[in-house]
């Protein structure tokens, strides 16, 4: 139901606005605004969408993000085109910028692993990964550097797949998540935009005081990232092992970044 109110409040909002529009003047920075109406709405409509593409029927997924690229890069050309000569006010300049915000993060959605005991502690991944590019449907996996503790709530891997398809999926999802489940308890949290874990350190207290958990399209945050390419474009990639064993650490907080100013 609150999706559904959202949205009814946004075709409220985005009537309105067209209405409204027509009394504008057709010159100046008023009738720049009038000819953009259908874009930003686009835009707007866009954006919201791209929040709500994981809960689609996968193989409709790729289809989705191809046109929500498509629709993107049209309205802000036309935007561009209409602002010709001059610079885009903040307004349309935020429009801009969130759709393709937006869009960053639905192209890197994937199934996601979560921690759920208080750390997981990996071991090296390399014999799973074998198994996996075999299959030649991942794309992309983020998987927990080996040996190094990751706390609870922080992610342990995210898969990216090739192939969107259920049977495919989970498959493959069986065999990361009885992985992971050696070292810790995990669950998956769904389909989510890829994260990256990044451990802070203050050497003024002796050591890390916290993670953050950001999405990948954000940037890239201070700190040592916590998951490591494990699989890229398909190929395997060198893991390096983590510290030693023996070294503990105690569990720091891990907190989550909602934008780039949380960066």
């Amino acid at each position: 139901m609150p999706d559904t109110l959202t949205w009814a409040a946004l075709l409220a909002r985005w009537t309105e606005f067209a209405a409204s529009s027509v009394a504008l003047p057709d010159s100046g920075e008023p009738g720049r605004w009038k000819r953009a109406v259908p874009q930003v709405i686009t835009l707007q409509s866009v954006t919201h969408a791209l929040a709500e593409v994981g809960e689609l029927d996968l193989a409709e997924i790729p289809v989705a993000l191809d046109r929500a690229a498509v629709s993107v890069r049209e309205a802000v050309g036309a935007l561009a085109d209409i602002w010709s000569g001059e610079a885009l006010t903040s307004e349309a300049f935020e429009l801009c910028e969130d759709a393709e915000l937006a869009l960053h993060l639905a192209e890197s959605i994937g199934l996601e692993w979560v921690v759920e005991s208080e750390s997981l502690e990996a071991m090296h991944p390399g014999e799973i990964l074998e198994a996996l590019v075999e299959t030649e449907l991942v794309a992309e996996l983020l998987i927990a550097t080996p040996r190094v503790s990751v706390f609870k709530q922080s992610p342990a891997a995210h898969l990216r797949p090739a192939l969107w398809d259920d049977e495919v999926i989970g498959a493959d999802a069986e065999m990361i998540d009885a992985f992971l489940n050696i070292g810790g308890e995990v669950v998956i949290s769904g389909l989510t935009p890829q994260r990256q874990a990044y451990r802070q350190f203050d050497f003024a207290k002796g050591g890390p005081v916290r993670d953050l958990v950001a999405p990948t399209a954000l940037g890239v945050a201070a700190g040592q990232p916590l998951l490591v390419p494990a699989i890229s474009g398909g190929v395997v990639c060198p893991v390096t092992l983590g510290p030693r064993a023996g070294m503990e650490l105690d569990p720091i907080p891990v907190v989550f970044a909602e934008s780039r100013d949380d960066l």
